[in-house]
């Protein structure tokens, strides 16, 4: 960014003034058909800023209501005064009426390089974070039942297995991933608390869990049926 006094940012040299016209006289017929282009929700300003206060040069689309000979807004101001020549893409922007845009502000330089003439698009993204709100509220996972629908770390807390297999060997697998670590190096306490998981997850009320869970752990069907012993609990199998 190019800083210049108040003075001089109010001061075009005849040569500055030259080139801001030459630019309008290429850009200002291309305005309202860039407008037409990208939509009913975009409006296309260019803004001569040699003929400050009264700057915009041509306009298409209505968004904000204004007309050619019409002001800048704040931000165009603020930029003119501090001698701003660095384009400014993406900004959130608002209209009176509360209307919310996204705006662009692309200057165009005088060989001293200041910057003479601003094209500035604004579109109506109203409808886009409507749409947004509506998507995030559809994806967010809320309270719920609080720790009823605790998943794994990272992971949904509802899946959709095909089979009874299916879903013993995924309720399974999340309980031995939960510990942390590898079956062969577990100590008791271990696949203890590996038992105690899947008795919440009420795996052991499936057909065949017992030996399922011996398997995995490598274990015996009556050291599964000990572990839930000790941890006060019935087999369920």
């Amino acid at each position: 960014m190019t800083s210049t006094s108040e003075d001089d940012a109010q001061t075009f040299t005849t040569g500055d003034r030259a080139h801001a016209a030459l630019v309008v006289e290429i850009l200002g017929p291309v305005v309202p058909v860039l407008a037409r282009a990208m939509g009913p929700k975009t409006e296309v300003v260019l803004h001569n800023l040699t003929t400050m206060p009264d700057t915009i040069a041509a306009i298409g689309g209505t968004l904000t209501g204004r007309d050619i000979g019409g002001p800048p807004t704040d931000l165009g101001l603020r930029t003119f005064k501090a001698g701003w020549t660095e384009h400014l893409i993406g900004y959130r922007s608002e209209t009176a009426d509360g209307l919310v845009m996204r705006s662009s502000s692309i200057f165009f330089h005088a060989p001293s390089g200041r910057s003479v003439v601003c094209l500035c698009v604004n579109t109506d993204i109203g409808d886009l974070k409507r749409a947004e709100e509506i998507l995030r509220a559809l994806t967010s996972a809320g309270p719920g039942a609080g720790p009823l629908l605790d998943g794994p770390p990272g992971g949904p807390a509802e899946t959709f297995p095909q089979t009874l297999e299916s879903l013993g060997e995924g309720i399974l697998a999340d309980a031995v991933g939960a510990v942390g670590v590898p079956v062969e190096l577990m100590k008791k306490s271990h696949k203890i608390a590996v038992v105690e998981d899947l008795n919440k997850r009420g795996f052991f009320t499936l057909r065949g869990a017992v030996d399922l869970a011996a398997q995995r752990l490598q274990v015996s069907r009556f050291t599964i049926y000990n572990y839930l012993n000790e941890i006060q609990t019935e087999p369920l199998d």
